[in-house]
């Protein structure tokens, strides 16, 4: 091995290998920022079906779980049941009664009468500290859960497991709930976004093919990307909104409030896109010009 006793070239050559390290690392971080920018471009050209859809659906599901989390606006033989529930004798006010009707899960009552009842149709609302005991109908001292669990209890208290397993049967009614519901959310947001997209993106490549510049295999390729790729962002940013209502459904409103604005924007960007689309193909078959003609508008040079 040949030793470089000179440190000036020494010096050098390590500052040239420096210099070629970090232009390497330049042109790996260039490439990825140009393979990041091209997944961007992609991303944002579907945007506006994945907003228009994603905003649609979620402020749709949003103020239908904000109306149906809502005691008041329970059908009027739900609110009698919840009234009753659990009571000996009387009923309940109606302060107590929608406390009751809280102590079911949210994500339950999200999805609306029909599913409330499906829920209550195995259950009774427990006492805790049963009534033989003392216990009292308010909501603090009962649970829902299933009948015969109740029933096989007779006059005894609640214990802590008992307590702790009812619990348990809630959460997971309330999982299974909150997952159906954003999985059927999510679906209708994945179609809506690919529809709207293949629309346009039919047009577009169309118009791309007549000058040329693709080939008809080309084209539905593309088509097809672009479909695929918007009914995925559609379905995701439906799915990612309609989570945060069923984590937190009393915000449920403001979330579609939210919403809202984004719709708007995607209809907005859909505008703009339409409008390139028609200037595309008017420049290809004088639609504007045709138009006229057809109107009257212009008179043919003789």
């Amino acid at each position: 091995m040949e030793i470089n006793h000179n440190p000036l070239e020494f010096l050098t050559a390590q500052v040239q290998e420096t210099v070629a390290d970090i232009q390497n690392l330049g042109n790996q971080i260039d490439a990825k920022f140009e393979e990041s920018a091209i997944l961007l471009t992609a991303w944002v050209q579907s945007a506006p079906s994945s907003m228009v859809s994603a905003g649609a659906i979620a402020t749709q599901e949003a103020f239908k779980i904000a109306h149906n989390i809502r005691f008041e606006n329970l059908p009027t033989n739900l609110q009698s049941k919840f009234a009753r529930a659990g009571m000996r004798d009387g009923i309940r006010n109606v302060q107590e009664a929608a406390k009751v009707f809280e102590s079911i899960p949210a994500q339950i009552r999200a999805q609306g009468p029909e599913a409330i009842r499906n829920f209550c149709q195995d259950k009774d609302w427990s006492h805790i500290q049963a009534h033989v005991n003392g216990g009292g109908s308010e909501a603090t001292n009962g649970i829902f859960e299933h009948f015969w669990v109740n029933r096989a209890r007779g006059g005894a208290d609640m214990t802590a497991a008992e307590l702790a397993v009812a619990k348990q049967v809630l959460a997971d009614a309330a999982f299974k709930a909150a997952v159906a519901e954003i999985v059927g959310a999510a679906m209708k947001g994945a179609i809506a976004a690919a529809v709207i997209e293949l629309i346009f993106s039919i047009l577009e490549n169309s118009l791309l093919c007549v000058e040329g510049k693709i080939t008809q295999s080309e084209l539905v390729e593309q088509v097809a990307t672009a479909t695929a790729k918007a009914g995925i962002a559609g379905g995701v940013i439906t799915g990612i909104l309609l989570t945060l209502c069923m984590i937190f459904p009393p915000i449920a409103a403001l979330l579609g409030a939210a919403a809202m604005p984004l719709a708007v924007a995607g209809i907005g960007f859909m505008g703009i896109r339409a409008w390139e689309i028609f200037c595309h193909g008017d420049r290809l078959f004088g639609i504007t010009q045709q138009t006229q003609k057809f109107l009257g508008l212009t008179e043919e040079v003789q």
